[in-house]
C-alpha cells in the first residue's frame, strides 16, 4: 500500500507540530509504556514468551539507536507509527505487532500525558516547598517589624511583617494541597481501556498500572478516554495559586509606593527612570504580576477548551493543551522564584509604619476597646468618641471633651497612659488571639503551617517514592525480557 497523502498544510500545521511535541515532550514517558505494556503481555501469556523477548530486545536497541528524524516523514501520522515502522525492520511486521495487541492509541496517550504531567506537576510542588520555606524564614525575621494593614484601600490596623506574610503564606499551603489533590486525579493509569471499551484478551490493567508508578487506574474504560478530569483540576488549582501570588504581589506594589512606603526594595531588584534621576521602581513585583496574570490566563484557557466539548475521545485531550499547560507549569517556575527573591529581600520601614499609625489613628481601635474594659461602656460609645477624637486632631484633649460628654464622666486616666493605648506597639502586643500578630497569636499561625507542610512533603515524598519504586521493577522486568532473548 502506498503511504498515505497528507495535505502540505495540515502537515504543517497539525502533524508536524504534534510531532515536535511528542519529541520533546513525550518521547521518554511513550517508552515506559512500551515496556509495561510488554511486560503485562508476557506475564499474562498473551503474547509468546519468546516473541515477547525478541520484541524487548528490539525496543532496548530503539532506545539507544532511535532517532526521530527533524520533520514527520512523509505519509507517517505521528511518532507511534515510525516507532512500530522502526521496530518492524529489526523485528519482523508481524512480531512488531504483537507489541499493539490489546491496546491503542487512545488509552495509550492519555497515559502518557499524565505521567508527563504528573513529573512536571510533582516538580512544581516541591518549587512552591521552596518558596514556602523562604517566606517562613521572612516571617520569623519580621516577628517584630511593625507594618499597617489595610482595608478598602484605607490605613485600618498596626501589625507585623510576620502577620502581613504569613497570610499570604497559609493561601499557598492551602493552594498547595489543592494542587496535590489535583495531582491525585493525574495519578491514574488510563492503560486498558484501548479505544474506549477496553478488550477480550485477559490484560491486567492493575499491574500495568503498578508498573508506571501509578496508584491505581480509571475503572471505567469509556471515562478513562473521555474524562477532562486528569488536566482541567490541575489547572484551576494552579491558577487559584497565581491569582492568590498576583493579589499578594499589587498589595506589596501599594504598600511599596512612595505615598504609603511601608517596605522598600533593594537596588538590585529595582529599575530607574530613563529620564527622571529621582525614580526608585520596584520593577520586581511587576514581573511577578503579570507573569502570575499570564499563568493564570492560560490555566483558564485549560477549562474554557473543555467547555461544551462532547465527552468522547476527542482532540481536546490530545498534545495541543496538554503541551501548553506544560509550558505553563514551567513558566509557573519563573514567577516562584521572583516571589521568593522579592520577599526575602523587601526591607520594613517601621518610622513609616508608626507615622501612619499617628497619621491616620489607626490605633484607636485598641482604644476605644481599651475605655470598653476600663468603663463598662458600650462599643458604640467608644466608637463615637475616638471617631471624634481623630476628627479633631488625635488631640487628648478633644479625647477627654467628647468622653464627658458621651458619658458625664471625667476620663481619668493620665496622658501617659492614653499615649501607651495608642502606641501600635501595645496595639499588637495585646492581640494574642489565635493567629493574632502577637508572638502568642502567631505561634498558632506557625503550628499551622508545619502541620500543613509537613503533610505536604510527606506526600511528595510517598508520590516520589513510588514513582522511583515503579521505574526500578519496570527496569528488572524489562531487563529480564531482554536476557531472555539474548540466550
Amino acid at each position: 500500500m502506498a503511504p498515505k497523502q497528507f495535505s502540505r498544510v495540515y502537515i504543517d500545521r497539525v502533524l508536524d507540530p504534534a510531532f515536535q511535541n511528542w519529541k520533546t515532550r513525550f518521547g521518554e514517558a511513550s517508552l515506559r509504556v512500551h515496556k509495561a505494556h510488554l511486560c503485562m503481555l508476557d506475564e499474562t501469556r498473551i503474547v509468546d514468551g519468546e516473541v515477547a523477548a525478541r520484541i524487548a530486545r528490539g525496543i532496548a536497541r530503539l532506545e539507544k539507536e532511535f532517532s526521530p528524524p527533524a520533520r514527520i516523514p512523509h505519509g507517517v501520522e505521528d511518532l507511534y507509527f515510525l516507532f512500530e515502522k522502526a521496530l518492524s525492520e529489526i523485528e519482523g511486521e508481524e512480531e512488531a505487532a504483537w507489541l499493539h495487541t490489546a491496546r491503542s492509541r487512545n488509552d495509550m496517550d492519555t497515559t502518557i500525558f499524565r505521567l508527563a504531567l504528573r513529573e512536571r506537576f510533582w516538580g512544581l510542588i516541591d518549587r512552591l516547598r521552596g518558596l514556602l520555606r523562604a517566606l517562613k524564614a521572612r516571617c520569623e525575621a519580621g516577628n517584630e517589624e511593625l507594618t499597617v494593614l489595610f482595608t478598602h484601600g484605607q490605613p485600618a490596623n498596626p501589625s507585623t511583617t510576620a502577620h502581613y506574610i504569613s497570610a499570604f503564606m497559609l493561601d499557598l499551603i492551602e493552594d498547595a494541597e489543592r494542587m496535590l489533590s489535583s495531582l491525585g486525579d493525574a495519578d491514574r493509569s488510563t492503560m486498558g481501556a484501548c479505544a474506549i471499551t477496553g478488550t477480550g484478551f485477559p490484560i491486567d490493567r492493575a499491574r500495568v498500572a503498578r508498573l508506571l508508578g501509578f496508584e491505581t487506574y480509571v475503572v471505567n474504560t469509556y471515562q478513562a478516554i473521555s474524562t477532562s478530569h486528569w488536566l482541567v483540576p490541575c489547572a484551576l488549582s494552579l491558577q487559584n495559586l497565581m491569582i492568590d501570588v498576583g493579589r499578594f504581589t499589587a498589595d506589596l506594589l501599594h504598600k511599596a509606593s512612595s505615598e504609603v512606603g511601608l517596605y522598600r526594595f533593594p537596588d538590585e531588584l529595582v529599575q530607574i527612570s530613563s529620564i527622571m534621576p529621582q525614580k526608585r521602581n520596584p520593577v520586581i513585583l511587576e514581573h511577578i504580576r503579570i507573569q502570575a496574570e499570564m499563568v493564570a490566563g492560560a490555566c483558564g484557557s485549560v477549562a474554557d477548551a473543555f467547555r461544551n466539548v462532547p465527552y468522547q475521545d476527542v482532540n481536546e485531550d490530545a498534545d495541543l493543551i496538554i503541551s501548553k499547560f506544560l509550558e505553563t507549569i514551567e513558566d509557573s517556575a519563573s514567577v516562584l522564584d521572583l516571589m521568593e527573591e522579592a520577599a526575602a529581600k523587601m526591607v520594613a520601614d517601621t518610622p513609616r509604619a508608626q507615622e501612619i499609625c499617628a497619621q491616620f489613628g489607626v490605633t484607636t481601635t485598641e482604644l476605644a476597646d481599651s475605655l470598653v474594659r476600663k468603663y463598662g461602656i458600650g462599643f458604640r460609645v467608644a466608637h463615637r468618641i475616638c471617631s471624634e477624637f481623630v476628627s479633631a486632631g488625635c488631640g487628648i484633649g478633644a479625647l477627654r471633651a467628647a468622653f464627658l460628654r458621651e458619658t458625664g464622666r471625667e476620663l481619668d486616666i493620665l496622658d501617659a497612659e492614653i499615649e501607651e493605648l495608642l502606641s501600635p506597639e501595645t496595639f499588637v502586643r495585646v492581640r494574642a488571639t489565635p493567629g493574632g500578630p502577637a508572638r502568642e497569636g502567631m505561634r498558632e499561625v506557625y503550628l499551622a503551617f508545619e502541620r500543613g507542610l509537613g503533610d505536604i512533603e510527606s506526600e511528595l515524598s510517598a508520590r516520589a517514592d513510588r514513582w522511583r519504586g515503579a521505574d526500578d521493577e519496570l527496569d528488572r522486568c524489562f531487563a529480564s525480557l531482554v536476557a531472555r532473548a539474548q540466550g
